[in-house]
């Protein structure tokens, strides 16, 4: 079994905090707070959830230039594999492999395999759908029936969360250091700062 922490660079560490804290708040504040009726405005928390909302696309497309410019993290073709036959076939290939390790009573530590990888990607999908519907119903008066798919779009962001959280609790029981990696500040602070040395 490994143990090695993937490295993840202080940014991407912060970006990841502050999109799944967004992303955490809007599912619970949506669960109580009030929408505008006809001729009756939002509450208190559906205002904080627009605003809430739009922080979290700025986060997002913050964390897709990123993406695209840093080095030695997990790329944008990992996160989306599905236009290159080639990372199909990585994925397909490693789903198959997590199917009979989890057939053997084993859980791989896959933080930056195709499989683990695609799966970041659908989420951080999710969370863009959402971001940017809400945002553009909210900016746009002849965007708001995108809100349509904000609201259908919703349920699979709650399982993709409850799903994700559940997985990284099990890695971690396991011996994965998962928390560790993606939330080790100091050690990727260390990190950073040995390359900047040239260690």
């Amino acid at each position: 079994m490994s143990t090695k922490s993937v490295y993840h660079s202080t940014l991407t560490q912060l970006l990841h905090l502050f999109i799944a804290a967004a992303v955490v708040h809007q599912l619970i504040i949506s669960l109580v707070m009030k929408h505008p009726e006809r001729g009756s405005p939002g509450d208190a928390y559906f205002e904080l959830h627009e605003w809430v909302g739009i922080a979290s696309l700025a986060a997002l497309t913050v964390f897709f230039l990123w993406a695209v410019v840093r080095r030695g993290e997990t790329n944008l073709g990992m996160l989306f594999p599905w236009f290159s036959g080639k990372r199909l076939r990585a994925f397909w290939m490693d789903l198959k492999s997590h199917l009979s390790s989890l057939k053997a009573g084993r859980i791989p530590l896959t933080q930056e395999s195709p499989l683990a990888s695609a799966v970041h990607g659908v989420g951080l999908l999710l969370a863009l759908v959402m971001a940017t519907s809400g945002a553009a119903g909210y900016f746009i008066a002849t965007a708001r029936p995108l809100l349509s798919i904000h609201e259908t779009v919703a349920p699979l962001m709650w399982a993709y969360l409850v799903g994700h959280a559940g997985l990284a609790v099990l890695h971690q029981l396991a011996g994965h250091r998962i928390f560790q990696s993606m939330f080790g500040f100091r050690a990727a602070a260390r990190t950073e700062q040995d390359s900047l040395a040239g260690k």
